[in-house]
């Protein structure tokens, strides 16, 4: 009797531990799936990296995880691929207030997000923490700061993870009236047809966006094989004091080609860290009723042609990222001896 129990167990288990593989190779064929069907460039699917990434979440050791595990696991391992802005996200629950909202945060959300102070009667200090929101609040507050009631503004961009184009261009369009060439964004329908990088030639032929909300990007992705992000000058007042960025390894996304655009133009200083090399755009998928899928769905270049992601941006002046605040107030007292 012992025995027909340990072999009824014995089955038991290992049904069970079947049927739960089985739901993972699913959840598996799906991501995958997904992945090849809306990633901007399928020849970053071929390499060694993404080949090994798929070994190991196929798997038995990888397979047999419970579910945290496996989603630690996965946006871990990730980080190795030739490209970012790829990993698992939890569905959000929907509730009421979700079914009724815009896409617009809320005033005390991008209050949280977007802060100044004064620190001194010359300097004054914005922390941008994420640009993940409309650029209502940053106006206001570069309203605050003004064009030239300050000889010096740091703005803090340190563990920023980007967000949407809206703010950025209103922060750059107030630190500079120049044309802003910020880029150009290649989709599948480019590397489909091209098979490359854009040069350039490609670029300067780019059709340029005109409407920099989320909602005009997302329409000129879904029209063009490829855009330019160029804001165009203008002649109204800009900040007149010196300039200095802080940003470290968690500077992300929307902020690199700020930051990038910046340090080629001398805009402003960057101080403090290498930033993330995090610069795609991406969209999520729904891949069950748990998880969606987040996948890079345009390639990015600098109107240099230069690629961010991998790669980061460089600081001006390199220190720890703790101590960059410090290392600018000391420069700005250095000065003013």
């Amino acid at each position: 009797m012992r025995n027909l129990i340990a072999i009824l167990l014995t089955f038991f288990t290992l049904s069970l531990y079947a049927q739960n593989n089985s739901e993972r190779e699913d959840l598996l064929d799906n991501i995958f799936k997904s992945l090849e069907q809306n990633v901007a460039n399928p020849a970053w699917l071929q390499d060694k990296a993404f080949s090994q990434f798929k070994e190991d979440m196929y798997s038995e050791s990888t397979l047999a995880l419970d579910e945290d595990q496996f989603v630690t696991h996965f946006n871990t391992q990730v980080k190795n691929l030739s490209f970012t802005h790829f990993y698992l996200k939890p569905v959000k629950p929907s509730t009421s207030s979700d079914n009724n909202s815009s896409d617009v945060e809320t005033s005390s959300e991008e209050s949280e997000y977007f802060s100044w102070k004064e620190i001194n009667e010359k300097t004054a200090y914005l922390r941008v923490q994420s640009f993940a929101t409309n650029a209502s609040e940053m106006v206001r507050i570069l309203q605050e700061i003004g064009y030239d009631k300050y000889e010096n503004l740091i703005v803090d961009l340190r563990n920023n993870g980007g967000g949407t184009l809206d703010a950025p261009v209103v922060l750059g369009r107030f630190l500079t009236g120049q044309n802003i060439d910020a880029g150009v964004y290649l989709t599948r329908k480019w590397f489909e047809k091209e098979h490359r990088s854009a040069t350039k030639e490609d670029i300067a032929s780019f059709p340029n966006l005109q409407d920099f909300t989320y909602a005009g990007f997302t329409q000129m992705f879904q029209n063009e094989a490829a855009f330019r992000m160029a804001v165009p000058g203008h002649d109204g007042p800009v900040f007149k004091g010196n300039v200095y960025v802080l940003i470290n390894q968690h500077t992300a996304s929307a902020c690199e080609p700020l930051i990038y655009y910046f340090k080629d133009q001398k805009i402003a200083t960057l101080i403090g860290q290498k930033s993330a090399g995090a610069m795609l755009s991406a969209y999520t998928f729904p891949i069950n009723e748990k998880y969606g899928v987040f996948i890079p769905c345009a390639d990015y270049q600098t109107s240099n042609g230069d690629r961010i992601d991998k790669v980061g941006v460089a600081p001006d002046i390199e220190v720890e990222s703790e101590k960059a605040l410090d290392h600018v107030l000391e420069i700005i007292k250095e000065k003013n001896l």
